[in-house]
């Protein structure tokens, strides 16, 4: 940090006058940008929209003019309407177009030049009134007449002026293009302006920073050797603790274990049939939202504590070689309830949350049962724990085919039997059906 705080206060300096400089250019920009897509937009939509009015407004004189021709030439009354009626609605349409125009059209010229056209638009429509009359009265000949002069001549005058407001759009064209490429040209000096002030900023800076990149490095390299050493050493007693932990676990496990006269065999074998039923409970899909590898090796570390509470029964009960009484085995399943409150006390300060309430699960639940016939709580189907019911599972099937003090120990056969048939009462039946269909994986560790 020492070396850090030695960076040159010139540094600053200039980065802080290289931002001033590159944030009001770009500010500049920003507003020329911005006034050249305005007066952009504007001027194509104004534009655009007067040469449309324009050429709209060409093209119904044009027709207007066409149908009072036709209105000339016709001798019936019914044809003599029809034109009428047509020459009606264009009229209608260039009168409502006019209106239009008027309040777009700005500027003085152009202002004077549409007034022009609107007046001659009118007298037009004026003379077409007097034709159609001079048709309908018989006058077809003086019609003609006026058709070919007068109407005309109101035609090309206005075609002559539509065609000077049209010059006169071209040139505020060529105006709002000339201030547009003023505009481009200063955002493009602002533009090189800013990148030659970033340009010189980040030279600069790169001189000075080269000038203490060794230092820095130094220090660095320093750092990593030294974070490297006690992550090693950190590591490396986090490890033994872990070991010494489970190794103590497992002792535990074993020692209550070899108090109803078991080798402590059953520890080790319970673990790997928990291990086979929850990685095949994992590949068919079920409960995978809980069933996650982290989940299932915490499972597999816990599970040698299931019977921890058997330390609190007595030796004159868990060696019994005959029936139990009821008091008895009301003394046996205390062992449940004992032994989450034993997981609590001896782990609750040296393991994660997530172990714990799966070590304390396993010690409560393990002898509960599918339909909620067992104990403590009598909970039933997913009331109780997943990691409960793998573990009943294990347990008991190692507890069929183990010879105790009180019974022989049954077949392989007998024992699979059992557990398929209790699928649904004692178990959940899924897990059931997927601990028989390992069967292959089962027999190997039992025969280990």
């Amino acid at each position: 940090m020492k070396l850090v705080k030695r960076i040159p206060f010139q540094m600053f300096i200039l980065n802080l006058f290289a931002s001033i400089v590159c944030i009001t250019g770009i500010i500049v920009m920003r507003y020329n940008l911005n006034e050249i897509t305005y007066n952009y937009k504007n001027n194509i939509e104004y534009s655009v929209a007067d040469r449309l009015n324009m050429s709209d407004l060409s093209r119904m004189m044009s027709r207007h003019y066409m149908v009072v021709a036709w209105h000339a030439l016709e001798e019936s009354p019914e044809a003599m309407a029809v034109c009428e009626e047509e020459a009606a609605g264009l009229k209608e349409d260039i009168i409502g177009k006019l209106d239009e125009m008027n309040e777009r059209i700005a500027g003085d010229e152009k202002e004077q030049l549409f007034h022009t056209v609107y007046s001659s638009a009118i007298s037009y429509f004026s003379n077409a009134e007097r034709v159609f009359e001079m048709s309908r009265e018989g006058n077809s000949e003086t019609a003609k007449y006026y058709i070919t002069s007068y109407l005309a001549d109101f035609i090309n005058q206005i075609t002559e002026d539509i065609d000077i407001m049209d010059d006169y759009i071209a040139e505020e064209m060529r105006v709002t293009t000339g201030r547009m490429e003023h505009s481009i040209l200063v955002a493009r000096v602002c533009e090189k302006v800013c990148m030659v002030c970033i340009c010189l900023t980040m030279a600069v800076c790169i001189i000075l920073c080269v000038s203490i990149t060794s230092r820095l490095e130094k220090y660095k390299d320093l750092l990593e050797e030294e974070n490297e050493r006690k992550s090693r050493a950190l590591v490396e007693h986090k490890n033994r603790m872990l070991a010494l932990q489970e190794n103590t676990i497992i002792g535990m496990a074993n020692l209550i274990e070899s108090r109803d006269q078991d080798t402590g065999q059953h520890v080790k074998r319970t673990s790997r049939y928990v291990e086979l039923l929850a990685r095949a409970a994992q590949r068919t899909g079920y409960c995978t939202d809980i069933l996650t590898d982290d989940y299932v090796e915490l499972l597999v570390k816990a599970a040698p504590m299931h019977d921890i509470g058997k330390i609190v029964v007595s030796d004159v009960i868990l060696r019994k070689p005959g029936r139990l009484t009821k008091e008895e085995f009301d003394t046996i399943k205390e062992h449940t309830s004992a032994g989450g409150r034993i997981v609590v006390e001896v782990l609750s300060g040296i393991e994660e949350k997530e172990y714990v309430d799966i070590a304390v699960q396993i010690a409560e639940g393990h002898h509960e049962k599918w339909d909620g016939s067992g104990y403590p709580k009598g909970l039933g189907e997913s009331d109780i724990p997943i990691c409960a019911r793998i573990m009943a599972v294990a347990d008991v099937f190692d507890a069929l085919i183990s010879k105790r003090c009180y019974k022989e120990a049954m077949s392989v056969d007998t024992a699979f039997s059992i557990i398929e048939e209790s699928g649904g009462s004692h178990f959940d039946p899924e897990l059931a059906r997927i601990f028989v269909s390992i069967r292959s994986e089962i027999e190997a560790v039992s025969a280990e």
